[in-house]
């Protein structure tokens, strides 16, 4: 056999290379990726619906959840009356104002929703939908 030279039967994959870059991609991945987490501090239950608009990102968005005893869940978390006053006029005073998403409870007396409305509208904050995310036939 001459210097230099290799048999085919001597050919190996050095796998050490290979794992690390395996390892390195995955730790990139899992960082690089974004988890969008929806509010789950309150169990709702929404109504569905079939037609919609897409979200619109200007000025930003807030999500507020209604449940059926009237309680307001923003931000992962039960607010008070008072607190969800302030929070909306400090959103009501930013340029531009943003998007007020309300989901309520298919349940929920339409008062403690037209509550809230009434607050948005209050703070300056006109952009507000109602979010219809339940799935089709689900409770």
């Amino acid at each position: 056999m001459r210097a230099g030279r290799y048999d085919d039967d001597d050919f190996s994959l050095p796998m050490t290379p290979l794992i690390d870059i395996v390892f390195n991609l995955l730790v990139f991945f899992l960082l690089a990726t974004t988890i969008v987490e929806e509010e789950s501090a309150l169990h709702i239950v929404l109504p569905s619906g079939r037609h919609g608009e897409a979200a619109d990102k200007e000025g930003g968005e807030i999500v507020l959840s209604v449940d059926r005893d009237g309680i307001v869940v923003y931000g992962g978390r039960a607010v008070g009356m008072e607190e969800l006053r302030e929070i909306l006029a400090e959103a009501g005073a930013r340029k531009p104002p943003p998007r007020v998403v309300l989901r309520g409870d298919r349940d929920a007396p339409y008062g403690h929703v037209a509550g809230v409305l009434d607050m948005c509208r209050g703070a300056g904050l006109t952009r507000i939908s109602a979010s219809l995310l339940a799935e089709p036939g689900g409770r």
